[in-house]
């Protein structure tokens, strides 16, 4: 590999690590938003940057990137960045465009431009990160790998290309001539600038005080029939400004290098995700660089769920929660009222650690959170008609799926396990399970109806969805460690029977 080369992988990832990225979006991101987020975060994606979300980094790869975050930190780091990346997607749409139009002389001459913007582009770029006081080993093997590209034969040949095909070009002066069905095309002998002449003969209709009744004419990109003619025999009559047009064509079709395209692509992935939290974090939120630990304690301040965030209208709702797992302490299990945020809080616990395994700020205030090999979820889905099994069924499956998958390093996120059944056999089912779960050794959080679980063995703590104490029926979205009150199951067994008081009304009046 060049030296000077910047892959995406090369910004992403520290020198001799691994850089294998994952080919398909992993099982838990749908139970924990993970994909909405994705897909609002890259947008349409035209990088293809989503596998480095796939992804769980090692403790040296979330190091390297939480250096990059911090130095975005800075404005005339992250200015220089923004600058640099929105001048490349220009670059980009120019050669899109100049691949997309049918004249070749008039591809040739957007080719020509959008070579004239980068080279532009990659000067400024150079330039800024040099003076930037940058502090992360990323960034500054990219400023050096950009600032060695511009000093290289390649730029410089580039470079000179450029100047000498665009001034051949700006030379060009021509008259044409329209008689009848016939154009003809011969070099301007006059050397009048024939724009000032046509300025001046309609500076009369130069609009006044009464104001302007200019009509717009809609003009488009792409040359029609009769102007692609006029500039073929402008061409023959200027034949060596387009010679070296076409060869500047052929021989630079490809200027886009892989060191600037490796910088574009890393610098975008980092920026986006920044520009993501931020708006989602909104005046009210916080966000924060995590620490990751090996103890397999958690400890988060002020958490809340990023995709909900992200969404206008719900953000200034968010009730922040702190999180807490001590050493030794293996499962948080969840009760409360419905609709009291017990399954959000299980997200967030699940998006925490994600996010924070990819080297990435999270949604908290301060979070100190657990390294984990694979982070394992089971929520409830809609029955799949065409597996021909009913959702008892296929909760059995999943979940003994995820029991072969277990290990001591894992993360586990269940939420309502077998609520299909009856109570009885709920219970029996899910403390076969959470024996399982704490005989392998795993950490993570388990949302259910049934109080006895949270009292079943010392690694298991009660969380609980609280209500407001002057009225139970408004939610306050706290989710608190205390022990469960029962009236969880009982609120729940009442809708199951519709004995709540709302269906009773209903029966009644009706």
């Amino acid at each position: 590999m060049n030296d000077r080369e910047v892959t995406p992988t090369r910004l992403l990832f520290p020198p001799g690590q691994s850089r294998q990225l994952a080919e398909k979006q992993p099982g838990c991101f749908p139970d924990l938003g993970l994909d909405q987020i994705v897909t609002d975060v890259l947008g349409d994606d035209p990088l293809e940057l989503a596998p480095v979300f796939w992804t769980v980094a090692d403790a040296a790869t979330v190091e390297y990137r939480h250096g990059v975050f911090a130095d975005l930190d800075t404005p005339e780091v992250i200015a220089a960045c923004r600058t640099f990346v929105a001048g490349m997607a220009a670059v980009r749409e120019s050669l899109g465009l100049a691949r997309r139009l049918r004249y070749p002389r008039q591809a040739q001459r957007v080719l020509l431009d959008a070579a004239h913007q980068y080279a532009g582009v990659v000067g400024t770029a150079a330039d800024a990160l040099e003076k930037c006081p940058l502090r992360s080993a990323a960034l500054q093997a990219a400023a050096r790998a950009l600032a060695e590209y511009v000093g290289s034969e390649p730029f410089t040949r580039l470079s000179t290309d450029i100047r000498s095909v665009t001034a051949q070009l700006d030379a060009v002066r021509y008259d044409f001539h329209i008689q009848g069905g016939s154009v003809t095309v011969a070099a301007d002998a006059s050397g009048t600038d024939q724009s000032a002449v046509v300025t001046a003969a309609f500076a009369r209709f130069k609009e006044t005080e009464v104001g302007s009744h200019r009509t717009r004419f809609v003009d488009t990109v792409e040359m029609n029939r009769v102007e692609a003619g006029v500039l073929d025999l402008v061409a023959e009559v200027f034949p060596s400004a387009f010679q070296a047009l076409d060869r500047f064509a052929r021989e630079h079709a490809a200027f886009l290098d892989t060191t600037v395209g490796g910088l574009e692509r890393g610098l975008h992935l980092y920026l986006s995700v920044v520009d993501y939290l931020k708006a989602a974090a909104g005046t009210t939120l916080c966000t924060c660089l995590p620490e990751l630990t090996t103890d397999r304690s958690v400890q988060v301040g002020d958490s809340y769920d990023l995709q909900l965030a992200a969404q206008p209208d719900t953000r200034m709702s968010i009730v922040p929660n702190d999180i807490r797992l001590a050493p030794g302490e293996q499962f948080l299990v969840v009760t409360g009222a419905n609709q009291g945020g017990k399954s959000t809080f299980a997200r967030v616990f699940g998006q925490l650690h994600w996010m924070a395994a990819l080297g990435f700020p999270v949604a908290a205030r301060t979070a100190r959170l657990a390294r984990f090999d694979l982070l394992l979820t089971h929520f409830e889905r809609q029955e799949d008609l065409a597996q021909l099994r009913g959702r008892l069924e296929d909760d059995l499956v999943r979940v003994r799926a995820i029991l072969e998958r277990v290990t001591s390093e894992s993360i586990v996120i269940a939420n309502e396990l077998f609520s299909s059944t009856t109570a009885q056999d709920a219970l029996a089912l899910n403390e076969r399970v959470l024996h399982a779960l704490l005989e392998a050794r795993a950490i993570g959080v388990t949302v259910t109806f049934l109080d006895e679980l949270a009292v079943m063995a010392p690694p298991l703590v009660s969380v609980v969805a609280e209500v407001a104490a002057d009225d139970p029926t408004n939610r306050a979205f706290r989710i608190v460690r205390r022990p469960p009150d029962g009236l969880a199951h009982a609120t729940a067994i009442a809708e199951k029977y519709g004995l709540s008081p709302q269906r009773i009304r209903e029966r009644v009046l009706s």
